[in-house]
């Protein structure tokens, strides 16, 4: 039997497993699915068709599954989906997936989001992502695993991160971020590689040149066209998977934005 506080109002039809906890004063609506060793500490609120995957940590005053913002749009029940180990601090809003288009805003596993983080409808985050105070990830916005943005921070609507990305504090991202760099300023732009956060991660000391290699070629040289240099890197690192990656996030777009150049 799940322990459930006697002030939590959950609601019939709700999925409790029996080693969750449910503290003072949540509410946990019909359609909720919580895992096994999930904690909801008071006054959550899970909405909608949200699944919160095991071993998560859902502060007092969390909001899940809630209506998206979108003017106009129709009560339905909003798709969401917690990744498992995930933690949500205080007053932390993650908002459903528009209706009817069979998707779910999702946060990956072993993310942290502090206090007054918002994630917006139908966004996506990848795997120990981490968001400092009142960071803000517009609807439809990507991140790939492991990107980290500094308090204030802000990304656009329909915007993409790359993989290990730092978005730093106050930033107003408007474009989309290669993986690996360091994106600043309230018009936002490349200012380095996030060095110090590849290197916290393991990355080698040779995958760290190559990467490297690839930035100053791309985004720093005067040889030749954007894309004739993008032919060139490709062509010079093959094989190379971790400089790659960049190569390969320029070359297939996916948010129809701009890209951030440094």
């Amino acid at each position: 039997m799940a322990d459930i506080h006697e002030t939590a109002l959950v609601a019939d039809g709700a999925q409790i497993h029996e080693s969750a906890r449910i503290g003072p004063y949540c509410i946990v609506g019909p359609h909720a699915k919580i895992h096994e060793n999930v904690s909801l500490h008071s006054f959550v609120v899970v909405e909608g068709d949200t699944e919160i995957h095991a071993g998560c940590e859902l502060y007092p005053s969390v909001t899940v599954g809630m209506k998206p913002q979108i003017l106009g749009v129709k009560d339905d029940v909003y798709r969401c989906i917690i990744g498992a180990g995930t933690v949500l601090r205080e007053h932390v809003t993650v908002h459903g997936a528009t209706p009817g288009t069979g998707d779910a805003t999702r946060l990956g596993e072993n993310c942290f989001l502090m206090i007054n983080s918002h994630i917006g409808h139908d966004a996506k985050l990848g795997n120990k992502c981490v968001l400092a105070p009142n960071s803000m990830v517009g609807g439809h916005a990507h991140l790939g695993d492991q990107v980290w943005m500094g308090g204030g921070a802000a990304i656009h609507q329909n915007s993409w991160v790359g993989d290990h990305a730092f978005i730093a504090a106050g930033c107003m991202l408007t474009g989309d971020v290669i993986p690996y760099a360091v994106a600043e300023g309230t018009e936002s732009r490349l200012a380095t590689l996030n060095a110090t956060g590849l290197t916290r991660r393991g990355f080698s000391r040779a995958d760290l040149k190559s990467i490297r290699q690839v930035y100053h070629h791309l985004f720093l040289g005067d040889e030749g066209t954007f894309k004739e240099r993008l032919s060139n890197v490709r062509e010079k690192f093959a094989g190379e998977e971790s400089a790659l990656k960049i190569v390969d996030f320029v070359e297939h777009p996916r948010s129809g934005r701009k890209l951030c150049t440094a």
